[in-house]
């Protein structure tokens, strides 16, 4: 009897630890337009698709421009709890409705292809946007939702290009509608 309890102790511990990470948003952005129509399942060639001229998608969320902070935000459970919403420094949650600065660059060190590698064929949940600003050079996203996708593959060099599996999109950051959504506003 003791077995079964750990046994199914180590399974909750498990489910929790899944949760947990299916709560963690990685920094690349993707068009409402391009998943708008798109189903569960469906291979998606190219969700790479910045606003903006030099902007391809990357998103900073605490407007560091750098690779070495692109890549903090790819690598393991990435850092989406240092994000800083642009507009209102005491908003420090992703949530729908709110802006993201974009990256500029297509960003194809060594390490940010390291970081898509260790991401490929892992279940990741990334910022829909349906609207762009621009100030200058310097591109911000408003969030509209959120997609579940697979990372399939990448080319950065000359196609600049995500692979990724869709696997549906919703309207809070952990890659759930809670039982009721219809796939998210503005989606």
């Amino acid at each position: 009897m003791k077995y079964l309890k750990l046994i199914g102790s180590l399974v909750g511990v498990l489910a929790i630890a899944g949760a947990a990470q299916a709560q963690t948003n990685y920094p690349i952005a993707v068009s409402a337009a391009l998943v708008s129509n798109a189903t569960p399942g469906t291979v998606i060639m190219d969700i790479f698709n910045g606003a903006g001229h030099g902007n391809f998608g990357w998103l900073t969320w605490t407007g560091d421009q750098t690779d070495a902070a692109l890549v903090t935000s790819l690598t393991g459970s990435g850092n989406v709890s240092t994000y800083i919403n642009p507009d209102t420094s005491n908003n420090e949650q992703l949530v729908v409705g709110d802006w993201v600065l974009g990256k500029l660059g297509v960003s194809n060190s060594l390490s940010v292809r390291d970081a898509l590698d260790a991401l490929e064929d892992s279940e990741i949940v990334v910022p829909v946007w349906d609207q762009f600003r621009t100030s200058g050079v310097t591109v911000a996203y408003h969030i509209s939702g959120f997609a579940r996708v697979q990372i399939k593959g990448y080319r950065l060099p000359g196609q600049s290009r995500i692979t990724v599996l869709f696997l549906g999109v919703f309207d809070n950051p952990s890659g759930t509608d809670d039982g009721g959504g219809d796939g998210g506003p503005g989606v």
